[in-house]
């Protein structure tokens, strides 16, 4: 964990820096024009006053090979030129996004501290010798499978919220906007307890918890309200906005409403 840089998010308002995006060096936005300049330009673009840009470092395929790994020399090259050339207008952070954590912990943590990263949020995009949601034909998968899957998916996001390195925990409702996509009714109150003991475990380790603004974009009905109630009720404080762009039009992407909620439930106590 980079205290500094931590310490340091204190001063931007919630809607003024986007902490999750991805440039065209993550595996799955390879193919998009999101250079690190051209997503700072649009950072500026939507009045931002800090971007963090965390590309995906996802540990399992690393050590696996599913996926082309980050290539974290040419990646730092070109943010740190964005960072110099929108110096003064535009603050920029180089993170990562670490997913899969558990699979391979230690690994991650090597990783963590060979990368010299300003930020780290962590994930769950896949269980262990499962497939990712967003590649699965839910059309094939009973509904038993899911509450299995949805299971494994809260016991594993549970352990990576306790990765010392890991800064903020990224979208918890991950696997859910894929299964409510695919016209499949969830109720997550039935995971309630274990929900509960990831955000005590969030609030007691200091880390923040993430709002994913891609269920505004992509307009997936996400129990988000339910969960920063939730979160809330428990004491919890640290929130920040992501918009996990993939391409450089959806940086802050939904932004207004995540914000507007937050402000609902926390009765604009956190700005």
């Amino acid at each position: 964990m980079n205290f500094s840089t931590v310490d340091c998010m204190k001063k931007y308002a919630l809607n003024k820096i986007d902490t999750h995006t991805h440039t065209y060096f993550s595996f799955d936005a390879s193919e998009n024009h999101n250079s690190p300049e051209r997503m700072c330009e649009k950072a500026c673009e939507k009045g931002l006053d800090a971007i963090i840009f965390t590309d995906h470092v996802e540990i399992n395929s690393e050590v696996e090979h599913n996926f082309p790994p980050l290539d974290r020399a040419a990646c730092r090259k070109q943010c740190e030129e964005a960072r110099k050339l929108y110096n003064g207008r535009l603050d920029v952070y180089i993170g990562a996004e670490f997913g899969q954590i558990t699979h391979y912990p230690e690994y991650a943590k090597e990783a963590a501290a060979e990368g010299n990263f300003d930020y780290i949020i962590g994930s769950v995009h896949n269980t262990k010798g499962e497939q990712d949601p967003y590649y699965m034909d839910f059309s094939k998968v009973t509904y038993k499978e899911i509450l299995y899957m949805l299971d494994k998916y809260f016991d594993e996001y549970l352990q990576m919220t306790y990765a010392p390195f890991v800064d903020q925990c990224a979208h918890l409702t991950y696997p859910v906007r894929y299964i409510k996509a695919a016209g499949i009714d969830i109720d997550i109150t039935r995971w309630d307890e274990k929900i509960t003991e990831i955000m005590k475990s969030i609030i007691s380790h200091g880390k923040t918890y993430e709002l994913n603004s891609v269920y505004v974009r992509k307009k997936t009905e996400l129990p988000e309200e339910y969960l920063l109630l939730k979160y809330r009720s428990l004491g919890g404080k640290k929130i920040r906005l992501g918009s996990d762009a993939h391409f450089t039009d959806h940086v802050a992407s939904g932004f207004d409403r995540a914000y507007e909620l937050i402000n609902k439930v926390y009765k604009g106590e956190i700005k």
